[in-house]
């Protein structure tokens, strides 16, 4: 078949029936690096850039963004065997290019994907904050296995291949076209990336002309699963109880790292709290969240008495702070620049 139609071979199609839940081994250990979770530096700039192109329905790569509010979202993944052998996984490639490079540079990701010592990317879905910087990883490494959701809009498709947007501001370009193998995710279908490391795709409209989103769920040995997002735009309790019943031993969830897409633009909603009581009850031990999560849930949480785990001032050496960061000293939740270990 042609790299854009392939599947992995190691897929496991999930049943949904409790009495054969997916099981697919389990790890040592899991540290996760923040590469970037400043999407963007003024929720209202972006709000004002996507409501003057027509709204959240307008297509993501017709909308003129303010090129200087662009950032990204990335994390790097390493996964530690059970006999110690160490991997690394990149998820997602940011927005700006020029952020990206920089925040790339400062985590080392661009040495190690040079190295190619980074040998798998997973795009969680191609919104623009996640997936438009993606020249930023292609540049030093082409030929990367690549899972890609198969909701990708066809310009998402086309940008991967070398395409051209840039004539609208904020919208990418990729002179280094992709040309290793390339996973296209699916519903109702589990990917083994390693023993103790899976993906699932999860259907479902988002904005901006986006639909679908990759989940890592990750099994450590002795703790219970870890689940890493980009936006959690299926949501957090969803995300959740599709552990809970189609993952063997799945009620053991000892932690979550990524974008919850609770409160991205701050305003408590009515359905804030019952979010807040859901997670209460899963008992997690590690909520290492950032990104669309928002601030004020993470304090929220945090009062709630929520395992919210804290970020460092390492975001500070970044050569710029969000403006949702309040005086440009907030640690509230795991930032640029942070570790996290499950």
């Amino acid at each position: 078949m042609e790299k854009h139609d392939s599947l992995d071979a190691n897929k496991i199609i999930n049943t949904g029936h409790s009495e054969s839940r997916d099981s697919f081994g389990e790890v040592r250990a899991v540290n996760i690096r923040c590469i970037s979770e400043t999407g963007w530096f003024d929720n209202t700039i972006l709000a004002n850039d996507v409501a003057a192109a027509g709204g959240v329905r307008t297509s993501q790569y017709n909308i003129a963004y303010t090129n200087d509010n662009l950032g990204g979202y990335a994390a790097l993944v390493e996964v530690e065997a059970l006999d110690g052998e160490k991997t690394l996984y990149l998820l997602d490639s940011g927005w700006s290019t020029d952020w990206m490079d920089h925040a790339f540079a400062k985590a080392g990701v661009d040495r190690l994907l040079a190295d190619q010592k980074i040998r798998t990317m997973v795009i969680s879905h191609d919104h623009n904050d996640h997936f438009f910087g993606i020249e930023s990883t292609l540049r030093h490494s082409r030929d990367l296995k690549l899972y890609f959701p198969s909701t990708a809009m066809p310009q998402s498709v086309a940008l991967l291949d070398g395409a051209d947007f840039s004539g609208t501001p904020g919208c990418p370009k990729n002179k280094f076209p992709h040309t290793g193998e390339r996973i296209i995710t699916e519903p109702d279908t589990l990917y083994t990336l390693q023993d103790g490391v899976a993906l699932a795709f999860f259907d479902m409209p988002i904005t901006l002309g986006v639909r679908g989103e990759n989940v890592m769920y990750i099994k450590v040995q002795d703790k219970g699963y870890v689940i890493i997002t980009g936006c959690g735009h299926p949501g957090i309790l969803n995300i959740i109880n599709y552990a809970r019943t189609r993952l063997k031993d799945g009620e053991h969830l000892y932690g979550c790292y990524g974008g919850l897409h609770i409160d991205p633009f701050e305003q408590w909603g009515p359905g804030t709290d019952d979010i807040l009581a859901g997670i209460s009850r899963c008992g997690m031990k590690k909520i290492a969240c950032n990104h669309c999560t928002g601030r004020l849930w993470a304090q929220k949480a945090i009062e709630a008495g929520l395992p919210i785990v804290k970020g460092s001032d390492a975001f500070l050496s970044y050569k710029r702070v969000a403006t949702q960061a309040g005086d440009g000293s907030s640690n509230l939740y795991a930032g640029n620049g942070d570790m996290v270990s499950f």
